[in-house]
């Protein structure tokens, strides 16, 4: 091969690379920010009055579940 052509394909090989570690960067980043925003979300959804009214029931339910459970094994 020509030098040329060695500059060539070392010159795309580059910048294939650094546009891959570029797809990366914005995917990770995509991801990252969706798991923020739904977290953000969650506390939103938790504060919110009208989920409050119904949270200590389900609550409740499952606490007495967990004590009847952990009543049989003592026995």
């Amino acid at each position: 091969m020509s030098e040329q052509r060695v500059l060539l394909v070392q010159k795309s090989l580059i910048g294939t690379c650094a546009f891959l570690a570029l797809v990366l960067l914005a995917s990770f980043y995509m991801v990252v920010n969706g798991a923020v925003q739904r977290g953000a979300q969650q506390r939103l959804a938790s504060v919110d009055v009208a989920t409050q009214a119904v949270a200590p029931a389900a609550v409740q339910r499952a606490g007495a579940r967990g004590a009847a459970l952990l009543a049989r094994v003592g026995n």
